[in-house]
């Protein structure tokens, strides 16, 4: 039953949990139901990663901090409880964060078809259904935006178009840099969020400082790092699948500041492909750092866009309104008109690794992700030394899994240059490219001899990925054999 109480903070509404369109927005599914199997390379695909239910359960290798459940879930919702409130006094802020802790277990411990909400939800889904919990407890509004990181975007956004400029005034139209200079333009502002990169690569703002005077300080590093080369290297493999005639690209967008270059990057793709059909999906609501719609629109349409021919050149790009309502994407809960687009993609490009983490190995398309490696968390799926903050753009195949196997970093860690040792997973992004070119049987008879091992300790929904890594061994034993 939905109700309404009064007490410090002002008026509260409790979730009524047998209100399924309300939950179905909770959750932040908007597949009406459809569950959108057309785009599962299998049918009992689930993201190689844990729920919030075996999250809670503590059967999740994490750090001490992120171990208590109750804090962790009081941690979540006390940024957001008070970017709602605000301001708030802190009585006030401590009442509504019980509250809307007791509405969230109450959701997580609720039961649809015999199954705990908790235990169908993924991690990476929880900060964006507390986004809901929040907005509908505080708010009495489910879809009311929870804007947690506004001195960000104000900083950041600015800074990102005066970098923008210095680029454009640089003549420089080389697709390949343009990319590169989308991811790098992921680091702008990257201290204001939860990770800090490191000193070396960090392309810090404030709302102090012009932000061309920033821009000025800031441009022969972003310069520099926008000119190394990708650790991981599929830009001829994306220009392919691309430049080349009639192609349908879907692009998923991310942070604020980077969305200003991916657009530039996607305007002048447009202007050498005519005949590409592009999809951009942003967030069809504001998320933790996330482009929405809303922002997409008027990045378009910004001055500074026009004179550079972006907004002409994307005039004929479909703007996707009802894109993922969550900070992250899960196939399962996309909307039917996005679901549409995606069927009919000839590939996706996907901003943010935690929809590539959603995504990979379940999507029925080929799979593109570009990023920075500056993150612990990443570092231990990709298997290579953050310390440097390299470059990466990868693809992968319809269903094929990049790194699987989370629970693996229990048992498995490698050094890194700086002598830190790396928890890994069971198969990481290193490995796997590496055994798909392998030419040395000594190493993929030890590759064999490892994956073997792991048949009895991985999880159920690492099985698919296991088997599928075996077949690449088994493949490159076999082409060598023939090859002699």
């Amino acid at each position: 039953m939905d109700d309404t109480t009064a007490d410090v903070g002002g008026t509260r509404r409790s979730l009524d949990l047998t209100d399924r369109r309300l939950l179905g927005r909770i959750l932040c599914d908007d597949s009406a139901t459809a569950g959108n199997g057309e785009l599962l390379a299998r049918p009992d695909f689930e993201p190689d990663g844990f729920t919030v239910g075996e999250r809670m359960a503590g059967t999740v290798f994490l750090d001490d901090a992120e171990s208590d459940p109750e804090l962790w879930l009081r941690n979540a919702l006390r940024a957001k409880v008070d970017a709602v409130l605000s301001p708030a006094d802190g009585r006030a802020a401590a009442a509504a964060t019980d509250f809307c802790l007791t509405q969230l277990l109450c959701l997580l411990t609720h039961r649809v078809q015999g199954v705990a909400v908790a235990d169908s939800l993924w991690n990476q889904e929880l900060p964006s259904v507390v986004d809901r919990v929040v907005a509908h407890c505080l708010r009495g509004d489910v879809e009311a935006p929870v804007i947690t990181h506004r001195h960000y975007v104000e900083a950041a956004v600015p800074v990102a178009f005066s970098l923008l400029r210095r680029v454009l005034a640089a003549g420089q139209r080389d697709l390949r840099w343009l990319l590169s200079c989308s991811l790098v333009s992921g680091l702008i502002g990257a201290e204001m969020k939860l990770r800090t990169p490191e000193l070396n690569v960090a392309l810090p703002v404030d709302l102090g400082t012009a932000p061309a005077r920033i821009a000025g300080q800031l441009w022969s590093r972003f310069q520099q790092l926008a000119r190394r080369p990708f650790l991981v290297d599929h830009w001829d493999s994306f220009a392919a699948d691309t430049l080349n005639g009639k192609r349908h690209l879907v692009w998923f967008f991310d942070d604020y500041p980077e969305t200003v270059f991916d657009l530039l990057f996607l305007a002048r793709l447009a202007e050498l492909n005519p005949r590409m059909h592009l999809t951009l999906v942003p967030k069809s609501l504001p998320c933790y750092t996330d482009a929405d719609v809303s922002y997409l629109r008027r990045v378009i349409a910004h001055p500074t866009m026009r004179r550079a021919g972006v907004t002409t050149a994307l005039s004929q790009a479909e703007l996707c309104a009802v894109g993922p309502r969550m900070s992250t994407a899960n196939i399962r809960k996309l909307s039917p008109v996005l679901a549409r687009r995606l069927a009919k993609a000839d590939c996706v490009f996907v901003k943010g690794t935690s929809i590539h983490e959603m995504f990979q190995g379940g999507l029925a398309k080929p799979l593109y992700t570009g990023y920075v490696l500056t993150s612990e968390f990443n570092e231990s799926s990709a298997g290579y030394d953050r310390t440097h903050a390299p470059t990466m753009l990868l693809r992968h195949g319809p269903g094929e899994y990049a790194h699987w196997g989370f629970e693996g970093r229990q048992f498995r860690a490698r050094s890194a240059a700086d002598g830190r040792r790396i928890s890994v997973c069971w198969s990481t992004l290193a490995e796997h490219l590496t055994r798909r070119e392998q030419t040395d049987p000594a190493r993929l008879r030890a590759d064999r001899t490892f994956l073997d091992s792991l048949t009895h300790r991985v999880s159920a929904r690492s099985a698919h990925a296991l088997a599928a890594e075996k077949r690449i061994v088994s493949e490159r034993m076999d082409a060598i054999r023939n090859a002699y």
